[in-house]
């Protein structure tokens, strides 16, 4: 994908959600971010990152639950590692 932040351009390979409408991506190297409605350009700040507590590669966001807003799993794409928000929030509190 092409992203325009500011004046300059860059290439990124990553991915975009598959929902009409969605402007949310995602590439390893930069984790999430918003782009403007024509996908082009950033736009507010990056949503945070998650790091894979075994190698520390960004894990991606694999599943949310509309029923429970508060969950989300993570994965991570280098050695399938998976965690929910609640594991996350425990071993940061530990």
């Amino acid at each position: 994908m092409l992203l325009q932040i500011g004046g300059k351009s860059q290439r990124l390979s990553g991915y975009v959600c598959e929902e009409p409408n969605c402007s949310v991506r995602y590439s390893s190297s930069h984790g999430y971010w918003v782009t403007s409605p024509d996908g082009r350009e950033l736009e507010g700040e990056v949503v945070p990152a998650v790091s894979c507590p075994k190698d520390g590669a960004l894990m991606y966001l694999a599943e949310v639950r509309p029923e429970q807003r508060s969950y989300r799993l993570w994965r991570c794409a280098a050695c399938g590692t998976s965690l929910t928000n609640e594991e996350l929030s425990r071993a940061s509190n530990a």
